[in-house]
């Protein structure tokens, strides 16, 4: 039993579930090297994720089952754009899913738990409009509010799952076109990103990616933004209430540092508050042991950690894709529980790309005949070198195996150095990946060793959760503590990625230290990279000092 799941829109990709298992995924972004892919084009379809899944894997599209896409285009035509790019009509067996309870779907069918309440909370879903196909979903949902030019968008859904099935038990809808800089209600994710585009906007790129605000914020006064007034509020029927004003509007990307820190510092505060407030929601809608979350808004490591630390639930999971790079993975859970009675929800191993061939890296490397490499035979003795030049204080591009699916690297595409000393943070950040001179790095920690460093026993492999850095150790790894004293840290164990482990294992041998700096393997402005001559071009862009590439260690 075969299901392709896939997205149209921002981050748009593809996944393939056989047999209960996730076989094969990637995001467009990294093939075709166009961050966040899909944005602006006008509801086309992932082409080139689709067919590098099915040649992957083996399988025609008349090997699969069913396909199931969600879309966030007021037109959904893409049925019809299916069959004009493939010459393949899939015509009864081609479903559509909202956006939202695809979100739902990729993160409870990764949890590994039996039950849980799922709580989504991103910018907007899918559009409530006559021209697609939601309204097949919510026929009842009334127009009233709205005029002529406004339609209804998902803005905040609390499910509540089990391996056979599914509950909405809350729908927060809100007007689309979002209204901007409005007493309206909204959602949680169009606050942070108007937040993002107040204070960290980047006129020459015409960007303001949400995490740099997180970042920032960290080095905002305390005190102020504990003063400051709290603009996320519980209505008296106890509906949350999000209205689209700026905080504090005078202050904008061109202001000082210190005035946007503490405004990021209260845009932060709001959306720690209105996590916890959903997360107690879903509590008392459903009186589940175990929460699961999705959407953009749950990028935020610091919500998480307050849902993880508020002592609501027994488990708590936070999925790597939170983002919209995850609804290809909900497509495809929703497609085969349809077929399928679904006897075993597993723990989600990330690293769901193709593997690269001997072949394909001796290939790539070919094409740079002035690069200098070294084929190791035995891995443990390609390990012994890479972590002598990390004690070198060498940056090095790790590439292995299958790459990682969402939007943070997890030791198959990633970029390593050592922690131990603070200028190492400046370096990656100025030198490296050019960026801002505040965002911090995550520290990939040996799980055995993790509660010696960190305040935290929770297996954590996501990079999806923040600690704090215990007192004794902050002079240790300064290149990973933040401001604050806070770390988005990364569990490494054997089984969850073995050759990972090994390395850090290595480092830990020879400094006493357990841990590695780790960062995502792209520049400025480019997505994780993907193939072994994405690896080179970026090592080479970045002036990465080795580039490790399966049994290859390559210098510059």
């Amino acid at each position: 039993m075969r299901v392709l799941g896939f997205s149209v829109g921002h981050d748009k990709g593809a996944v393939i579930v056989e047999n209960g298992k996730v076989l094969i995924g990637i995001t467009q972004e990294r093939i075709s090297r166009i961050k966040h892919d899909g944005a602006h084009q006008g509801g086309l379809i992932p082409a080139e994720s689709i067919r590098y899944c099915l040649e992957n894997s083996g399988y025609t599209f008349r090997d699969i089952d069913l396909f199931v896409y969600s879309t966030t285009e007021i037109v959904d035509d893409v049925q019809k754009k299916f069959i004009e790019e493939f010459q393949f009509d899939p015509t009864g067996k081609f479903e559509f899913l909202p956006h939202h309870l695809a979100h739902a779907y990729s993160s409870f069918f990764s949890s590994g738990f039996d039950d849980a309440v799922v709580v989504v909370a991103d910018a907007s879903g899918s559009i409530l409009n006559e021209k697609n196909k939601l309204p097949e979903w919510y026929p009842k949902v009334s127009r009233k509010g709205l005029n002529h030019e406004e339609d209804w968008t998902e803005a905040i859904s609390i499910y509540h799952f089990n391996k056979n099935d599914y509950k909405e038990v809350y729908k927060k809808w809100i007007k689309y076109p979002v209204p901007i800089d409005t007493n309206e209600d909204v959602s949680v994710g169009t606050v942070y990103s108007e937040g993002s585009l107040q204070l960290i906007y980047e006129p020459n790129t015409n960007s303001w990616p949400a995490g740099k605000l997180m970042g920032l914020a960290s080095y905002a006064d305390k005190d102020i933004v504990e003063e400051a007034p709290h603009y996320i509020v519980e209505t008296e029927d106890g509906d949350i209430f999000i209205p689209n004003n700026r905080i504090y509007p005078k202050v904008t990307y061109d202001s000082d540092f210190f005035s946007r820190a503490c405004v990021a510092g209260i845009y932060q505060r709001e959306q720690e508050r209105v996590s916890l407030m959903l997360a107690k929601k879903a509590k008392e809608l459903t009186d589940s042991e175990n929460i699961c979350v999705a959407g953009g808004s749950f990028l935020n490591c610091n919500s998480n950690e307050k849902i993880l630390n508020s002592g609501l639930f027994e488990g708590c999971y936070f999925i790597p894709p939170s983002d919209d790079s995850g609804i290809p993975l909900g497509c495809a859970w929703y497609g085969y529980q349809l077929m399928s009675p679904i006897e075993k929800n597993n723990f989600l191993s990330p690293y769901i790309g193709k593997n690269y061939s001997n072949n394909d890296i001796v290939s790539a490397i070919n094409q740079y005949p002035n690069l200098y490499h070294e084929r190791f035979d035995d891995f443990d003795e390609l390990v012994d070198k890479v972590s002598h030049w990390l004690t070198q204080n060498r940056v090095i591009g790790w590439f292995q195996d299958q790459s990682e699916i969402g939007p943070r690297a997890l030791g198959n595409r990633s970029i390593l150095a050592s922690p131990i000393n603070k200028w190492m943070t400046g370096h990656i950040n100025s030198d490296i990946k050019k960026r801002e001179w505040y965002r911090p790095f995550a520290p990939a920690v040996l799980f055995e060793h993790q509660s010696e460093i960190f305040d935290s026993n929770v297996f954590s492999p996501y990079m999806l959760v923040t600690t704090n850095v215990k007192e004794s150790w902050r002079d240790k790894i300064p290149a990973v503590t933040h401001i604050d004293g806070s770390a988005r840290h990364q569990s490494v164990s054997e089984k969850s990625n073995y050759k990972f482990y090994k390395l850090i294992e290595s480092f830990y041998n020879k400094t006493g230290v357990p841990v590695l700096l780790n960062t995502s393997f792209n520049g400025p402005h480019e997505p994780i990279v993907e193939t072994p001559k994405n690896a080179i071009d970026t090592m080479l862009s970045c002036k990465l000092d080795y580039l490790v590439i399966g049994n290859y260690l390559i210098k510059r």
